[in-house]
């Protein structure tokens, strides 16, 4: 998760002029303490219980290739659950590493397990139409779906809402993919259909994903769970609220003109950011729940995460200079020291406390920036050597800045240049 605005909340209001005056509703600020929580949780649902995902489980023998069909019985405090799929990785103790056909990833521990089976069908995942009906299944009742060639949304607002949230989406991919494939990394197509849930407000959204979220549910506007490989969001325009007022629809222009405004950049680039996790980690950039370290993670979505939504430009955003992250790093150059980027080199704690990740944010874009600019070919081997790491195997930080240092130099004259570039853009 990205936190992308400015602190503090702020309301649209008046009467109905244009759109961008009546429809945007409650603008919610993503401040510091929402740093990368959906991001980092570790969880999934199994027949409506909440599974943690325990961080000791050191995962040594992977499954790769696994094709048949495992089904894993394991105890919890509600009782025994058994979650089918094919295992991904597994350890000494049998523990497992189970994915869904749908995608969803589940861990279960040694001493949780009561029993696996397996057959001989190969695992296959959900199609879109089978995919987007045990979505619907799932949710509340108003729910529809609308499909396109890589996304299945599922939404209860307005279907010209869940029309631009793909064609943004749609475009996102597009321009995503078509980077790395130009510097020359092989991607694939997803293996499951990318699933984003929009609810028609707010509150719903809230209510919905307070299991994810925990305390950060009132502060944020969309979000990615890595184990249930969905994304989160709800209808930024207040379309909802403006229909029950005036019964009046909004179209996909107006939907376009609001969202192009400066007060909904910030929320836009949010929904980016999260959905450029969810595509790196379906089309084989990264591996979810691999030891990939957050600078890398967070920084490459800054630095893909603003749009252009200027009618009949479509997506520009790709390597724009991220101005609100830039402008906090210059307000720390007073302080600047390289042991700032060796820090989030050596550990994700910068980026994950609530003190240290607005600026560790920031360093963060500035050293992709940094990177894609000044060593390309070196980054693009950087992020392909991060895309073979296996899940739940964790390497300890001296790792982590060796893996740093044999593809990029030495840190501290590599800090100085960064700063020096941050200072002239």
């Amino acid at each position: 998760m990205n936190p992308t605005a400015e602190p503090g909340a702020t309301t649209g209001g008046g009467a109905h002029r244009e759109p961008t005056a009546e429809l945007l509703g409650p603008v919610l600020a993503i401040g510091a303490d929402t740093l990368a929580r959906s991001f980092a949780s570790r969880s999934t649902k199994i027949d409506g219980m909440r599974r943690r995902l325990p961080i000791f489980v050191v995962l040594l023998l992977v499954a790769d290739g696994a094709t048949a069909i495992d089904r894993v019985t394991f105890a919890t405090e509600a009782g025994e659950q058994t979650v089918e799929g094919r295992v991904l990785a597994a350890d000494a103790t049998g523990g497992r590493l189970v994915e869904s056909s749908d995608g969803a990833l589940t861990v279960v521990t040694g001493e949780e397990v009561r029993g696996v089976e397996s057959d001989d069908a190969p695992f296959a995942p959900l199609g879109a139409d089978a995919f987007a009906e045990a979505m619907l299944a799932e949710l509340p009742e108003g729910f529809q779906v609308y499909q396109t060639a890589h996304y299945v949304v599922c939404y209860n607002t307005s279907r010209e809402y869940a029309q631009w949230t793909s064609s943004l989406l749609e475009r996102l991919h597009k321009a995503f993919t078509a980077y790395w494939q130009r510097a020359g990394f092989e991607l694939h197509e997803p293996e499951f259909p990318l699933a984003v849930i929009v609810y028609s407000n707010a509150d719903q959204y809230a209510q919905e994903s307070r299991d994810e979220l925990g305390s950060a549910t009132g502060a944020v506007v969309g979000h990615y769970s890595l184990a249930t490989n969905r994304v989160r969001m709800y209808d930024l325009t207040g379309a909802d609220q403006f229909r029950r007022n005036t019964g009046a629809r909004v179209s996909r222009r107006d939907i376009s003109r609001l969202l192009a405004s400066p007060a909904a950049e910030p929320l836009v680039a949010t929904i980016i950011h999260e959905a450029t996790h969810q595509i790196a980690f379906n089309c084989g950039l990264q591996q979810r729940y691999a030891d990939i370290p957050l600078w890398l993670l967070e920084g490459m979505a800054v630095y893909f995460e603003t749009p252009d939504l200027s009618a009949g430009r479509g997506w520009r955003g790709i390597g724009k200079v991220n101005q609100r992250r830039l402008a906090i790093f210059r307000q720390n150059l007073r302080t600047w020291s390289p042991a700032r980027i060796a820090a989030i080199v050596a550990s994700d704690k910068p980026l994950r406390e609530t003190r240290t990740a607005n600026d560790a944010y920031s360093d963060a874009w500035a050293l992709n920036y940094y990177l894609i600019q000044r060593q390309p070919k070196q980054y693009v081997e950087y992020v392909r050597m991060m895309s073979e790491r296996k899940p739940l195997r964790s390497a300890p930080e001296d790792q982590r800045i060796s893996d740093f240092t044999d593809h990029f130099g030495d840190l501290a004259p590599l800090s100085r240049e960064l700063a020096e570039l941050m200072q002239r853009l």
